[in-house]
């Protein structure tokens, strides 16, 4: 027989305390609940000044009676100077109490020398602060049954302590008050409570009352999934008028946002599937041929060496795949392209002259001013023109020729452009060829990544700018970009980076 022992089904996990469901019940209940503490704190105020107020007059009336006694014995004391004692005449007690006040005239020693007589023969307890210290000092201390308030006052005389009177009075009378304050405060509270409920939760239903049709009209497209519809409520001026309003709003956003958020995970799924397979062959490529290399170890130097090419030439395929898949992440994530005053004719130099050592015969020309001032992020330009330079060559014949212009708006904007003899996109081609991993010719995939236009799309816009696209199947391709002009504060530090920027544009000048 097994020892575990079995879980009692009927034993359930203690639940944690939940708030009502409906909005009215917990504004009713925040309203009791918030007007029940400042009430019962009101009321603990209130009889905690009451309280302190009666105690402190019982006290009060204690060493009044206390201060009575003192001055009545001390002219009554008288020395001996023949004995080594004192002797004290005290008068009565009795003569100083009262009905509700006990008076104990004592020793130091704690030997009773009289009490009133409403003591009835009981003695007051000794207070040991008094008769050991000399200070004065209040206690509470139970006599015939019932709490007494007792002061102890040392008899001083030359300043030597001599005796101690203690002065008592009954508590009861202060207690009896403090209850039926307590009786009163608490039937008042819980009636202003009952009555403060009934109202708000009345004002709350009738407040509320928009709000439930509103939640019924929410509801209801909730339920058919229709975000085109809308709430349909008078507009009334209030919060519940406001709030209709805000939710026709936020309904539209809803409709706008379920729309990209469709286009976006169909195109996350294309991009994830169309990366694996680009990944995938690289990746197959380098490991035949490591593995070749492995099991032949004979291999002669000529096909050494052309597997060894191999593998290099995917690994840079590869790595350039990765590099454009990292820039566009960092796209994804929401990364700012920082803009600065810059030569963009300068900038399109440097990238013609770049990109003529990549050119099989083709002819490379640019037609551009001396200068272009421009505000932009000058390494994002400047990849734009060599990813755009990149597309023309790959898609040009060796005979055919490229052209790169660049003229300034006068408004203070710039266009560029890039044309190419090419074969040219179909026209079926063109809405698609900004996609990631898109090709127009899928037999030259293993050309390029096919990232590289959705990666100029996105600099462009970045900057704010558009680009567009003509082309015609054998006749070739033109990519303009359209880029704004610069911000206030951006041509206001143009000046700042003018002589860089002409030191920069020599440079680039003798390059073509």
């Amino acid at each position: 027989m097994s020892s575990e022992k079995k879980k009692d089904p009927t034993m359930a996990k203690p639940r944690a305390l939940r708030l009502p469901g409906s909005l009215r019940a917990r504004l009713t209940l925040w309203h009791a609940l918030i007007l029940g503490v400042v009430l019962v704190a009101f009321a603990a105020a209130v009889y905690a000044i009451l309280a302190n107020s009666l105690y402190g007059q019982v006290r009060q009336s204690l060493v009044e009676r206390a201060r009575q006694v003192n001055d009545a014995v001390r002219p009554r004391i008288t020395y001996s100077h023949f004995s080594p004692g004192v002797e004290i005449f005290i008068p009565p007690p009795n003569t100083f109490a009262s009905s509700d006040t006990f008076v104990q005239v004592s020793t130091p020693d704690g030997r009773v020398l009289g009490t009133s007589e409403n003591l009835g023969g009981r003695t007051l307890p000794e207070d040991p602060v008094t008769s050991h210290s000399g200070r004065p000092d209040f206690r509470v201390v139970r006599v015939g049954g019932e709490e007494v308030e007792v002061y102890s006052s040392p008899l001083v005389v030359d300043g030597r302590t001599v005796g101690v009177v203690q002065v008592g009075r009954s508590l009861a009378p202060v207690r009896q008050t403090l209850s039926q304050l307590r009786l009163l405060a608490g039937v008042g509270l819980l009636a202003a409570l009952v009555l403060s409920v009934g109202v708000v939760s009345f004002m709350a239903g009738e407040t509320l009352r928009p709000l439930r049709r509103l939640m019924s009209t929410a509801e209801s497209i909730g339920s058919s999934r229709d975000l085109s519809r809308r709430v349909k409520l008078p507009d009334s001026g209030d919060e519940v008028g406001r709030l209709a309003v805000t939710f026709n709003e936020m309904l539209r956003r809803l409709e706008a946002s379920d729309r990209q958020l469709r286009e976006t995970l169909e195109a996350q799924r294309r991009f994830v599937a169309d990366a694996s397979h680009e990944l995938r062959t690289p990746l197959t490529t380098i490991r035949g041929n490591a593995g070749l290399l492995r099991a032949v170890p004979e291999m002669s130097a000529a096909d050494r060496e052309a597997a060894l090419a191999e593998i290099h030439g995917e690994s840079e395929r590869m790595s350039r795949l990765v590099g454009d898949l990292l820039t566009l992440a960092r796209a994804d994530a929401g990364r700012a392209l920082e803009r600065r005053p810059l030569d963009l004719a300068t900038l399109a130099r440097e990238a013609v002259a770049q990109a003529r050592a990549l050119t099989e015969g083709q002819k490379l020309s640019l037609d551009a001013p001396e200068r272009i001032e421009l505000a932009g992020d000058r390494d994002a330009l400047k990849q734009l023109l060599l990813i755009l330079l990149d597309n023309a060559i790959r898609y040009t014949p060796s005979s055919g020729h490229i052209t790169v212009r660049a003229e300034a708006w006068r408004d203070g904007g710039a266009h560029i452009s890039v044309s190419d003899t090419g074969e040219g996109i179909a026209p079926e081609h063109l809405p698609h060829i900004f996609e990631r991993f898109y090709r127009a010719d899928p037999a030259r995939a293993t050309e390029g990544t096919g990232l590289g236009l959705s990666i100029a799309s996105w600099i462009v816009r970045q900057h704010g700018g558009t680009i567009e696209v003509e082309s015609e199947p054998g006749r070739g391709s033109t990519f303009t970009v359209h880029l704004p002009p610069s911000l206030p504060g951006e041509r206001e530090n143009g000046a700042a980076s003018r002589s860089s920027a002409e030191t920069d544009g020599r440079r680039g000048g003798g390059n073509l």
